[in-house]
């Protein structure tokens, strides 16, 4: 995998004012951990590392940080983003995790799925393709970390599914997910269209119709109350006779 550097100033000082110091200048606050090293504290740029954040978002990305210690001293270490802490309002970066990568400890992580090649079912009868699995949890040495896991689906006819189990990983990755979990699926239109329909109704629940909607401002009607006679026609109410005028 192709890997991305920057630079990275070791930090004696903590705490919310040194950390909010540091923002004004343009730097941000972070720490390093991982396997077989304690825990650090570093400051990066606010500019370069949101960048690069972006440029590697997805990827698994090696990172080499070059760190300078209080006594100017230069070190190389290879990390990898772990997590990002944002400002609410306009998004901005307020502290970055980096993990440590050890070459000889194996880590988890996560990695997409692609799918590679037109299925026959799709292809030659009118198929539809779902991918309903994007990424697939797993465990391997920081030299074997794959950008992607491609599968090959050209052979997938209706109604026929790929499943993990019948995946064979990169040599040196272990799946961490359900052997049975769906990579790629191939279905008649037909079967799609009767499912949306059915999980519209579903959705959508029993109409009522006796019940009459009240008016803003009417209550509703009490439930098991029955239409009045006249079924749905509407009468003007008539005016009371008036008595004869008196001579």
């Amino acid at each position: 995998m192709a890997e991305y550097k920057f630079t990275a100033t070791l930090r004696s000082t903590k705490g919310k004012g040194s950390s909010k110091g540091l923002r004004s200048k343009d730097r941000l606050p972070a720490i390093v951990y991982g396997p077989g090293r304690k825990a650090y504290s570093v400051e990066v740029s606010a500019k370069e590392i949101p960048l690069l954040y972006l440029r590697t978002l997805g990827k698994n990305s090696l990172l080499t940080m070059s760190v300078t210690d209080e006594k100017g001293a230069v070190a190389d270490s290879t990390v990898m983003f772990k997590e990002v802490q944002r400002e609410p309002v306009k998004n901005r970066f307020l502290h970055v995790d980096f993990y440590h990568v050890d070459p000889a400890h194996p880590i988890n992580l996560r990695v997409p799925v692609v799918l590679d090649g037109s299925a026959i079912g799709v292809r030659e009868k009118g198929g539809i393709l779902s991918h309903p699995t994007r990424s697939l949890r797993v465990r391997c040495l920081p030299a074997d970390i794959p950008s992607e896991i491609k599968v090959d689906i050209s052979k997938m006819d209706i109604d026929q599914s790929l499943l993990l189990k019948d995946y064979t990983p990169p040599k040196g990755v272990t799946f961490l997910g359900d052997p049975h979990t769906v990579l790629a699926r191939v279905s008649m239109v037909e079967e799609e269209k009767v499912q949306e329909a059915t999980a519209a109704a579903a959705a959508e629940g029993p109409e009522v119709i006796t019940a009459k909607k009240p008016a803003e401002g009417e209550a509703a009607p009490a439930a098991g109350a029955k239409p009045a006679a006249g079924g749905d026609k509407k009468e003007a109410a008539k005016p009371a006779a008036k008595a004869p005028a008196k001579k």
